[in-house]
């Protein structure tokens, strides 16, 4: 049955009539129960049942999650109706502000639900596309822009674009600073090498300066810390060659290294990273919609589409998005392989994580100040409302803020958000929350975590509050902030400069938390709504503590991180010839050093030489030195830092690291609901004694 639903939607998408029909028939439902007058026990009855069936199909029957959906649609939508006919409070002008701000919060949460549920209603990863083997394979140009990253970035980019298996490739490095370090990088590997004269349009300029002197017929491009694998262009170009209405292929960001939130909470393995939602999920459910997004990055673009639209977009500061939309809107179809076929740099630090969301924030504002894409002739509707779903997903400064302050604000101060009797209040917004969370399951459950979504908004909202509010008075203003990328911290520290305007709210919450003994004493007719406005400041205050506790900085004294790798190694020790070489296998690299397993090693052998070697490339003769020697029961473990390496081993070290096809494969964390939410109260305080206790071991080359 599910496949029948799959088929049908297939074709509704394909018909703008027969979509439009299926929208308002799929709605009726929620729309007829949102307006039913039942008693409060019988709506508390179906409420029940409705929870249970749904959690029975997450753990029984995940391939009918879209039941899930529509019975959470249901639920929220009688929920917000509820809200707006009988608890607004309008008695006081103060109570009156806080409930409409409240409602107003409540009803962009259920709008971005809805939207959310259908831009993932069918999830169909693709799989590549045989290329032809009696065709002429065209030219492709490969672009990575820069402007002022470090030499150590660009050279392993480039190392993993120039081992790329394509017949026809060119390299081009795109340098902005116009250093003269960067044309020698490019001399000596053998790129080609551009710059212009000023920095018009930032990124988007630099990309347009290339188009108009390079030729190829395709464009990957490439952020300057993305270092592809060998097989993108294999397993990419299939998808243009057998459509020629294809104008773009993206693929997904992967990233090697921990984001702060991963760091900083010392979250690493236990939850997913915060961008995998997105690449992993939403992606995929765009695609099926045509309307996977470019991303700036890891991506191939057919030449004539992007000169159809006149080249990448410049009015706005996602020139990646707003590129994808103007593609979409010509014509042109995209597709999406969700294989990961290169790898980056994660924002290494809370600052530098908050400066890219606000230019996320900013840009996605603008375009739909700019180029709205419900009013833009050429969409679909899906690819309208996907369009849409993206954009609104980076309001939720303002509503996540409202969240926060409304229970500490009617404890503190008696300002009500909302007047109603709260058995009525859980009855109606259990559903509501619980359907949300199971929807959010069975949608993502290995790729964002419960509860962690409140997080990741927590920390940024006061932030992106401020551009999405600035852009829409004024959506031309606000200019491009390269990320930086490659940074290094000697001692833990704590950004205060970044966690104030978090400190502030949590203060609010703690300060709401300690009146509430009085309050409950002076106020006994409102024990019960008391009772339910704390256990919400108590979420907030959960949520809170680990939003505030991302912004302790954990040092980063490694100028290279580790990679996991499993490559066959020989050891031989470089000063004594009479020594049999050890053969074992590296369990982990870094441009520094290896980590392996081998048989009995001489223990007072510290100089050796060392040759790695994989199904596609190989490092031979590398001279380093043992650093570290651990006896196991069965084998012996080496840290070896490398010494003294010439530029063609380097190159080697690096291809072995990054360039492998199968290196950077999707690993699912999944964690119960229960979990995921000890995981957030527990998070801050692990993170705070792991820190103190943190001896670091991080300056170790290997």
């Amino acid at each position: 049955m599910p496949e029948v639903l799959e088929r049908f939607l297939t074709e509704a998408v394909a018909s703008p009539l027969l979509l439009a029909a299926t929208l308002v028939l799929a709605a009726l439902p929620a729309i007829i129960f949102a307006f039913a007058e039942l008693p409060l026990r019988s709506h508390a009855i179906i409420s029940a049942v409705v929870m249970a069936v749904s959690l029975w199909v997450l753990r029984r029957m995940p391939q009918w999650r879209l039941a899930v959906a529509i019975l959470s649609v249901c639920m929220s939508v009688r929920y917000i109706v509820w809200r707006g006919i009988a608890t607004l409070a309008l008695d006081r002008p103060e109570d009156a502000v806080l409930s409409i701000l409240l409602y107003g919060a409540e009803l962009y949460g259920v709008g971005v639900l809805i939207l959310g549920y259908f831009q993932t209603s069918i999830m169909r990863p693709r799989q590549p596309v045989p290329l032809p083997t009696d065709a002429e394979l065209p030219a492709v140009d490969v672009y990575i822009p820069t402007y002022n990253e470090s030499i150590e970035i660009l050279r392993r980019t480039l190392i993993g674009a120039l081992a790329i298996e394509w017949p026809q490739k060119q390299v081009y490095l795109l340098d902005d600073g116009r250093r003269p370090e960067m044309r020698a990088l490019a001399e000596e590997l053998g790129v080609a090498y551009l710059t212009r004269a000023d920095n018009s349009h930032a990124k988007a300029g630099n990309l347009n300066a290339a188009l108009k002197v390079t030729g190829g017929d395709f464009i990957a491009i490439f952020d300057c810390d993305h270092v592809p694998v060998r097989s993108f262009l294999r397993l990419t170009m299939g998808f243009f060659l057998a459509d020629p209405q294809v104008g773009l292929v993206q693929t997904p960001h992967h990233f090697y290294n921990p984001d702060p939130f991963e760091r900083n909470l010392w979250l690493e393995e236990l939850v997913p990273p915060e961008q995998e939602m997105f690449y992993h999920a939403v992606q995929i459910g765009n695609d099926f919609w045509n309307s996977a997004f470019f991303c700036g990055s890891c991506a191939v673009l057919r030449r004539s589409a992007i000169e159809s639209v006149g080249g990448i977009a410049t009015e706005t500061v996602t020139e990646d998005a707003h590129t994808a939309l103007r593609m979409h809107a010509a014509g042109w179809r995209s597709a999406y392989l969700d294989i990961p076929q290169a790898a980056g740099l994660a924002t290494e630090r809370y600052a530098f994580h908050v400066a890219q969301r606000m230019r996320w924030a900013r840009g996605m504002t603008q375009i739909f100040m700019l180029d709205n894409p419900l009013f833009k002739q050429g969409l679909t509707w899906a690819q309208r409302l996907n369009y849409l779903n993206a954009i609104q997903h980076f309001q939720f400064g303002i509503p996540r803020l409202v969240y926060l302050i409304s229970p500490s604000l009617f404890l503190l101060f008696g300002i009500h958000p909302l007047r109603a009797n709260p058995w009525e209040v859980i009855a109606y917004a259990m559903p509501h929350v619980f359907l949300s969370l199971i929807g959010g399951l069975a949608v993502a459950r290995s790729v964002r975590h419960a509860f962690w979504a409140e997080v990741y908004e927590t920390s940024l909202a006061p932030y992106t509050a401020l551009v999405t509010a600035l852009a829409f008075v004024a959506p031309r203003q606000g200019k491009f902030n390269v990320t930086v990328k490659g940074a290094s911290l000697e001692r833990a520290a704590y950004d205060l400069r970044h966690a104030l305007p978090n400190l502030v709210v949590m203060a609010l919450c703690v300060a709401g938390l300690v009146v509430t003994p009085s309050r409950w004493a002076e106020f006994p007719l409102e024990r019960g709504t008391l009772m339910v406005t704390s256990l919400w400041n108590l979420y907030n205050i959960a949520i809170l503590g680990a939003a505030v506790m991302v912004a302790l900085e954990r040092p980063q004294r490694r100028k290279t991180w580790r990679v996991r790798r499993e490559h066959r190694v020989r050891v031989t020790a470089a000063e004594r010839h009479d020594l049999i070489p050890i053969f074992g296998e590296t369990t982990d690299m870094s441009e520094g050093g290896i980590r392996l397993l081998c048989g009995d090693f001489p223990a007072d052998e510290t100089h050796v030489i060392v040759d790695i070697q994989s199904e596609f490339s190989r490092a031979e003769g590398i001279p380093g030195r043992v650093v570290a020697r651990f006896d196991r029961d069965d084998h012996v473990e080496l840290r070896v830092e490398f010494r003294d390496l010439d530029p063609a081993q380097e190159r080697s070290i690096i291809e072995l690291m990054f360039t492998d096809p199968d290196a950077w494969t999707h690993r699912p964390i999944t964690q119960h609901p229960f979990q995921s939410l000890l995981t957030v109260i527990y998070a801050p305080w692990r993170a705070l004694v792991l820190s103190l206790r943190d001896d670091e071991m991080d300056g170790s080359p290997v």
